[in-house]
């Protein structure tokens, strides 16, 4: 995703929830540090435990993933992001079938953030989100590029 050609509400609204969760997890070097950490494991969403430590704080969530929904869920992603919809014109009533079924499974699945200082709340977010679209947390989290999350920090819209 291009934070550029994003409009100016969404960056404006995007910068404020971001801001607000790296105030939870205790400023905005913590959550870069965060997502550097998480950047530094390899297949970090695959853990049997499901849980990630990073420097200041643990990641933890509520069912396991497995890598067949992992790599549906990435091409999706990369779908979305080519074509604005996860559909391609030409899928099959089949893969159409997966991804749904994909889209079902990994909607219950809620992420915790817990920081290791008690002062802090943390803040929890799911894969799914409440318009049944892949969350952008979850991307930032997870897959965009920590200087994707810089920018939307760092906006002053």
């Amino acid at each position: 995703m291009n934070f550029n050609k994003l409009d100016k509400d969404t960056k404006k609204q995007l910068s404020l929830d971001l801001n607000q969760k790296a105030i939870q997890v205790g400023g905005k070097f913590n959550f870069l540090q965060m997502l550097e950490d998480i950047r530094s494991i390899k297949n970090p969403l695959l853990k049997v435990t499901n849980s990630l430590h990073y420097e200041s704080g643990k990641i933890s969530w509520n069912k396991t993933i497995f890598e067949d929904k992992l790599v549906l869920l990435f091409k999706t992603m990369k779908e979305i992001e080519i074509n604005g919809n996860m559909f391609e014109e030409d899928l099959s009533d089949y893969k159409k079938k997966k991804i749904i079924n994909m889209l079902k499974t990994l909607k219950p699945i809620i992420f915790e953030v817990i920081p290791k200082d008690k002062n802090l709340e943390g803040f929890s977010f799911k894969i799914i989100d409440e318009n049944n679209e892949i969350s952008i947390i979850f991307k930032i989290m997870f897959f965009y590029n920590i200087g994707f999350a810089k920018e939307i920090l760092n906006y002053k819209g």
